[in-house]
């Protein structure tokens, strides 16, 4: 699971990073090309934990809680935005999914001893 979120973390980073116009026009956030260039960023930093740190549970962790403070950013300034609003209750739900899995993770690996 880290790596398949590894590489869309990539995707998506790189994609908001190298044209964040395209994203803000598609949300309806035109303005916020330095926001979404920053989330890109901050996507890209997790990449290399997510792909082939060792541990791979704190990685997740850390997506869990950047999918939940990119979540309120959306929220707070989707405005009337459709797309904003759906992007941040898919990131809550991604929130979830991600922190679940870096829980179970650690809890596979204390388990092993």
């Amino acid at each position: 699971m880290p790596a398949s979120v590894g590489y869309v973390t990539t995707a998506t980073g790189a994609a908001l990073l190298a044209a964040p116009g395209l994203s803000a026009r598609h949300l309806g956030l035109e303005g916020q090309e330095t926001a979404l260039r920053l989330i890109g960023a901050a996507d890209l930093v997790l990449v290399p934990g997510l792909l082939r740190g060792e541990p791979r549970w704190p990685w997740m962790i850390g997506r869990a809680a950047l999918n939940l403070a990119m979540a309120a950013y959306f929220f707070g300034v989707g405005g009337k935005s459709r797309e904003a609003k759906v992007t941040a209750y898919s990131l809550l739900a991604l929130t979830v999914v991600d922190g679940a899995t870096g829980v179970a993770l650690l809890s596979r690996r204390t388990s092993d001893g």
